[in-house]
């Protein structure tokens, strides 16, 4: 063989090596799948790897007792799985196809981690409460299991679903074949649904919170609601405060009004040892001259819908976000009337409340006494308050990071740790239920403890003021009940320890007097019910402010005020 032919063969075979080579690399990106076969199989890929929570819940809660309740339990995987594909292969459109799927991908992922490791529900309130949560607060979710379900269910699938080519027929044969396939899918799902009806009624009537876990169904459903309402148009805040007025109720007092309202965080009632709970939590408070309501319930079970509901003219059955964000709340008619207003932040912000007012956030550098790596304990919230009292009427809002989780053992100094072992990861489930309440119960003692504190430092302004002070928590948690943990559960199928919150009032005794409180007639209030629908009347009562939204019925404090 001559010099040419031997050369000639070597590089023939170095071609081939090459080629080889690149084929085993790029290979994926020469599978073929039509589109109808890649909603299949995308659809499929959900329907088994990310719904683990969905299964887990109804066949938990689902007693197979006949041969028909067995279908009906197995009837959930080919039902989700035709709903699932009815909504792939109505949105596997060319162009929009791969984004889309990377997008449910990538969401489902992260909606599967919370759900599985928190049993948490993600619906539209969920998906604002984690939008308008600090980067602090996500780093206290961070862990290597959402790592690595973000990864292994979501990145590594995405990088399939771009290598992979989708065929299309030409348009008319597309259209027709996704009419046909999707009137297939429906009646299959509808004939299987009907086959059962008795079955799938009285579940899903009975087990409502099932549905919220079907994955990406769920947080898609969620997601579109609430980019909805975010579309609707401009905000326009409507200054419905300018009748407000401030009326004798205060301003025939001996001395100048200063309330401090302190606004609590994920803090449930069923925790506090005031309510009666089987640990002394609050040993503090129970010694100081307080009034405990225990029978208080929150407006929503998240921080992003309590917390501006608090502060609004709406009750908990007509509040809608945008209404709310639309018109003067609270501290506006405060300002209004001419009380000094101010807002102490030691949270993930006011959502809204305090934008109009003076407000202050505390970071590391305000105190390195109570600051820490990013982290502050709410006495920061007490830091150099004097300097803020005015010779006016005054309602001073301390916003605390109270019991927010899952980081409970971040919320106290060493000094708090009363209750031990404690849960030291934001990974709950992987410790014992001890842990967890240890560690959160620690984080009431520490309230107990800043409670005082502010009762303490009103105490100090009683030579120049009428003092009083109010608490109560935006929403409770849950802490491991029946798989259950954090909040933020819709609120129809919330768990009671997510919905009932602590309720505190304190008052020096210039203050009942002046403002003619009856404190014997509050208390016997103490076990009647109430809820955040009360707060907005009830601060207006306190401080006699007069608006035509104030409305007595509300008002906690007005059957005890003498008005002679």
């Amino acid at each position: 063989m001559n010099s040419t032919n031997s050369q000639y063969i070597e590089n023939s075979v170095d071609i081939e090596r090459r080629d080889s080579t690149a084929e085993a690399t790029y290979s994926i990106s020469k599978i073929h799948v039509s589109s109808l076969h890649f909603a299949m199989i995308l659809s499929g890929f959900f329907v088994i790897l990310f719904n683990k929570s969905f299964f887990g819940s109804a066949w938990s809660v689902f007693e197979i007792h006949s041969v028909s309740s067995f279908l009906f339990s197995i009837s959930l995987i080919p039902v989700l799985w035709l709903i699932t594909l009815f909504f792939i292969y109505l949105i596997c459109i060319p162009v929009i196809a791969k984004p889309l799927s990377i997008a449910l991908l990538v969401g489902g992922a992260f909606s599967a981690y919370f759900m599985d490791t928190y049993g948490v529900v993600i619906d539209k309130e969920m998906l604002r409460n984690t939008l308008e949560t600090d980067s602090h607060e996500s780093l206290g979710l961070f862990s290597t299991k959402l790592i690595a379900y973000v990864f292994i269910l979501g990145l590594l699938p995405s990088w399939m679903v771009l290598k992979v080519r989708i065929i299309w027929n030409n348009p008319w044969s597309e259209i027709v074949k996704r009419l046909l396939t999707l009137t297939v899918v429906l009646l299959a799902s509808l004939m299987i649904v009907l086959s059962l009806s008795s079955f799938y009624s009285s579940f899903f009537r009975n087990h409502k919170e099932v549905r919220f876990l079907a994955n990406p169904l769920g947080f898609t459903n969620a997601a579109i609601s609430l980019a909805n309402e975010a579309k609707k148009t401009t905000l326009v805040v409507e200054p419905i405060s300018q009748d407000a007025r401030l009326g004798m109720g205060t301003l025939k007092q001996s001395k100048p009004v200063l309330v401090v309202m302190v606004v609590g965080e994920t803090a449930r009632a069923a925790n506090f040892g005031v309510d009666g709970y089987e640990r002394n939590t609050t040993p503090l408070l129970s010694k100081k001259d307080i009034i405990y309501f225990n029978k208080f319930s929150s407006c929503g079970t998240s921080t992003a819908v309590s917390l501006p509901c608090i502060f609004s003219t709406l009750s908990r059955k007509e509040y809608k976000d945008t209404t709310a964000r639309s018109r003067h709340g609270l501290m506006d008619f405060i300002q209004v009337a001419g009380v000094d207003v101010l807002w102490r932040e030691n949270n993930s912000g006011c959502k809204g409340v305090c934008d109009r007012v003076p407000h202050e956030t505390f970071k590391q550098e305000a105190s390195t006494q109570w600051c820490k790596e990013g982290n502050c304990y709410d006495e920061v919230l007490l830091h150099e308050l004097d300097r803020k009292v005015s010779g006016k009427p005054q309602i001073i809002v301390l916003h605390q990071n109270g019991s927010h989780g899952p980081a409970y053992d971040q919320r106290y100094p060493e000094s708090m740790r009363f209750y031990t072992p404690v849960c030291q990861t934001n990974q709950l489930q992987n410790c014992t239920r001890e842990e967890v309440v240890n560690a959160y119960d620690n984080t009431i003692r520490y309230t107990d403890h800043f409670l005082t504190k502010v009762v303490e430092w009103l105490q100090e302004q009683q030579k120049t003021h009428n003092v009083a002070m109010m608490y109560v928590s935006d929403h409770g948690e849950s802490l491991g009940e029946n798989r259950i943990y954090l909040h933020g559960m819709p609120y129809a199928i919330a768990p009671e320890f997510q919905t009932r919150v602590p309720f505190v009032f304190w008052a020096s005794s210039g203050f009942y007097h002046d403002r003619g409180l009856a404190k014997e007639c509050l208390s016997a209030l103490s076990n009647n019910a109430f809820s955040h629908d009360n707060i907005f009347h009830s601060v207006l009562g306190l401080v006699d402010i007069q608006t035509k939204y104030y409305q007595p019925e509300l008002d906690i404090f007005y059957s005890c005020i003498d008005r002679g």
